[in-house]
């Protein structure tokens, strides 16, 4: 009796031939479908460094908005998740190394693109820089408990973002799956000991928040949305799974789900790090912005200080985590604009045997690692530096979260798949966006933090006008994204081979 075959057996014993598959992709230099979905999570969280956010944002919340730190924290995980819905409309459909950039592009064309690259790579590389200035007060006081105070001088902020930024961009050469599993397993220690600090705080204090926050008496509408923008500094990275598409095994599966349940966790835990030390301030008595590492001298007031080393070396970890993240980001933001011919050629090129994007890190890293270093140099202090670089972090972020946002109905309208969900929520959360950076840079613009306004407004004028001059030349094709091959589809094989005789 003769066995008969099924229809996909047959098209698998004898493929046909199919037509219009290339044997290589625009972003083939990259090691592609090799990253797992622990991989590409470790990119999403190691951007968002929670560790780190929820051992420094509450302070920052409190000092901003007072007793409204608690509802601002809450304020700022809100908007974070339709801003992920809205990404998603994408993910679920490209894949792309260049993340919002191509993401715009698809929906607002070439001059909202060129404004959100302007704007990732604000994001990117000024978060990555504020991590980096921030590594030297946390590794001062760890070397401060071990007895060795005196080697905490001047020059050990820069030699820790030198030091760093040299081990970032050597760990980025040697390959993203390398970076990635780092940065989770340094952000896994991050967070667990942040946990552990938690626990001791709310054990020490027998509450977990005030009632003046759950109901505060007065809060300064300018403040509440500062700190809202704040807020959202503490979840911004968590869309840079997006950049590992191209390499991820099950791009349309792996990183809607990252982009989903990274901000979800992070708010927990920020939400509920802004509850207990906001609680423990108002206890303590403590004034917010006083102390460079004001969850320290909480430590100290509840009589734990002997948790404040490991929690240090924990936040150190996980602002390193946060810079080799944001780096890795950059750099594929970087080049899928080579790769349209936005920015110079040779930043689309590839490691031949590392298949990473080693021009881009090759002119970017020093970058990085210059801008703090002089504005270090120039006398500014660690704290007042930090918050400069935040600044224009918050700013390139929060407008390339607008703008994707924004892009989102003519994306959809374009594809056929226009319906009112998602639509809503798009335009409801690109409403919100824009109201508080509006309030945002108006009320840091005379604060401490001015030239972080300038230099955001500088870097967008700088923008406008290279956007100006392509136009005048011929603006290329933007929006260039990851295609099957040959090797990937069910008879393309062959028909690539065809071609290629």
């Amino acid at each position: 009796m003769t066995r008969r075959t099924s229809a996909l057996d047959r098209a698998i014993a004898d493929p046909p031939s199919v037509l219009g598959v290339s044997d290589t992709s625009p972003m083939s230099g990259l090691r592609r479908r090799s990253l797992g979905f622990a991989d590409v999570l470790a990119q999403s969280v190691s951007a968002i460094a929670p560790g780190a956010a929820a051992a420094t944002t509450p302070g920052l919340l409190v000092g901003v908005a007072g007793d409204g730190a608690l509802w601002a924290a809450i304020a700022g995980a809100a908007l974070t998740l339709p801003v992920a819905a809205a990404v998603n409309q994408f993910t679920k459909r490209v894949s792309t190394a260049g993340s919002l950039y191509t993401f715009t592009a698809k929906g607002l064309g070439p001059r909202g693109a060129l404004l959100s690259g302007v704007g990732l790579i604000l994001g990117y590389a000024f978060i990555a820089m504020y991590a980096l200035a921030n590594i030297g007060p946390h590794v001062g006081n760890v070397l401060a408990a071990l007895g060795f105070g005196a080697a905490a001088g001047p020059l050990l902020p820069p030699l820790c973002v030198l030091g760093a930024g040299l081990l970032c961009a050597v760990v980025m050469v040697r390959g993203v799956r390398v970076s990635a599993r780092l940065s989770l397993l340094v952000e896994s220690v991050a967070v667990a000991v942040l946990l552990a600090l938690i626990s001791v705080l709310w054990w020490g204090q027998g509450r977990v928040v005030a009632p003046e926050l759950l109901a505060p008496a007065h809060v300064p509408f300018t403040g509440f949305v500062v700190g809202v923008v704040i807020a959202i500094t503490a979840f911004v990275g968590f869309e840079s799974a997006a950049s590992l598409s191209v390499e991820a095994r099950r791009p349309f599966a792996t990183v809607p789900r990252v982009l989903v349940w990274s901000p979800i966790a992070t708010g927990v835990l920020v939400v509920a790090a802004t509850s207990v030390q906001a609680t423990g301030f108002r206890l303590a008595g403590l004034g917010s912005g006083t102390d460079p590492v004001p969850v320290d001298a909480l430590s100290a007031y509840n009589r734990v200080g002997w948790i404040s080393p490991i929690l240090d070396c924990g936040v150190t970890a996980s602002f390193f985590a946060c810079a080799l993240a944001s780096a890795t980001a950059l750099v594929r933001v970087l080049l899928s604009m080579g790769i349209d011919g936005v920015l110079p050629e040779a930043l689309s090129r590839t490691h031949p045997a590392w298949r990473t994007p080693h021009v881009a890190i090759g002119v970017s890293m020093p970058i990085v690692v210059l801008v703090p270093l002089l504005i270090l140099a120039a006398g500014t202090g660690v704290e007042r530096t930090a918050g400069v670089l935040l600044v224009v972090s918050a700013g390139g972020y929060v407008l390339a979260y607008l703008l994707v946002c924004l892009a989102v109905p003519l994306f959809l309208w374009r594809i056929g798949e226009l319906t009112p969900g998602p639509v809503t929520l798009a335009l409801a959360a690109a409403g919100g966006l824009s109201g508080c950076l509006t309030v945002f840079l108006t009320t840091e613009w005379s604060g401490p933090h001015a030239a972080g306004v300038w230099a955001f407004l500088a870097a967008l004028a700088t923008g406008t006008v290279v956007f100006a001059r392509l136009r005048r030349s011929r603006l290329p094709d933007i929006g260039t994204h990851d295609i099957p091959i040959g090797s990937e589809v069910l008879g393309g094989a062959e028909a690539a081979a065809g071609r290629g005789r």
